[in-house]
């Protein structure tokens, strides 16, 4: 049984645990599952954190929406000098691109 009062503390943690994760750099497992939650690519739950993302998918159409859901999830705008090959290549390149925007 949940009491209404556990249902309002569930929201509250889980509401401070997606702020705080705006504020951190996300690893690269945790980039993964975010990039199949958005939509943005469906790679499968062992893609390595080294993996090609653009042979996994990622055309132009998907870095557009890669920019608009990355500014929407961690608050940091790319621009255009941020979209590189070398930035885009893999979850880790990704992950340290979100993470130097942070910084």
């Amino acid at each position: 049984m949940i009491f209404p009062l556990d249902e309002t503390v569930e929201r509250i943690a889980f509401s401070a645990r997606m702020d705080l994760s705006k504020h951190l750099a996300p690893d690269p497992t945790d980039l993964i599952d975010w990039l199949n939650g958005e939509g943005l690519l469906e790679l499968d739950w062992d893609f390595p954190h080294d993996g090609d993302l653009v042979a996994a998918g990622l055309d132009s159409n998907a870095v557009a929406q890669l920019v608009v859901a990355v500014e929407d999830e961690y608050g940091v705008e790319l621009t255009s000098a941020d979209l590189t090959s070398e930035n885009l290549a893999t979850p880790i390149s990704l992950a340290a691109l979100i993470g130097s925007k942070l910084s």
